[in-house]
């Protein structure tokens, strides 16, 4: 399978139009979302993608903006998607395990620290190591995440070393444990033009896409 993973968003209509069309014509299989979609509009367009979604922060800080139904659809949604063979999250791993949709946390709102929650994982940090201990420990060998709205991946070699990668394809090998960040749609950080990865989980590649 193919898969097409956005993030970041942030209102940005016609680049998230432009990424799901420039998605259709790699012929992806499926697609996730990563968070921070924004107003109606791109929410509408995520759902109507069929795009299993995980909550960012802005969907904390902006979902009482949405339409009821959206509403509805943004409070269900959980901080984590765990697949067989990879991970899904905003930002990093580092949830209660009682806090498993946007609901729960609104109503728990202040028993975890927003900084906690959401870290910045494009520099080595106790968060970057922690969520690599995560995914070790749960035998889990690849982790997307947004956020950093940044490009960017992390490998976790056999041979226990850390390196920051920066290549537009990523192969991964048996043994190895890789965070990869997905860049934003709607607001890069990184260069001109909506960014996105594809995933070929029978090729296990990961490709860094910009849509022109």
């Amino acid at each position: 399978m193919r898969y097409a993973i956005i993030s970041d968003i942030h209102n940005h209509t016609a680049a998230l139009q432009a990424a799901l069309h420039h998605a259709r014509q790699q012929r992806v299989d499926g697609y996730f979302c990563l968070g921070d979609v924004g107003i109606d509009e791109c929410v509408n367009l995520v759902r109507a993608a069929g795009a299993p979604t995980v909550f960012g922060n802005w969907e904390v800080s902006g979902w009482r903006h949405l339409s009821p139904e959206n509403q509805r659809w943004v409070l269900a949604l959980p901080p984590i998607r765990r697949q067989k063979q990879f991970w899904l999250t905003h930002a990093a791993l580092s949830w209660p395990d009682k806090l498993t949709t946007l609901a729960d946390f609104n109503a728990n709102r202040y028993s975890v620290p927003m900084s906690v929650l959401f870290p910045y994982l494009h520099h080595e940090s106790e968060a970057l190591w922690h969520t690599m201990a995560v995914l070790t420990e749960a035998n889990i060998p690849l982790l997307f995440h947004g956020h950093t709205h940044r490009q960017l991946a992390w490998r976790f070699t056999a041979d226990s070393q850390l390196q920051k990668i920066h290549q537009r394809t990523i192969t991964l090998q048996p043994g190895e444990t890789w965070l990869v960040g997905v860049g934003s749609v709607g607001q890069p950080l990184d260069g001109p033009g909506p960014a996105y990865v594809i995933y070929d989980d029978e090729a296990g590649q990961v490709e860094m896409i910009r849509v022109p």
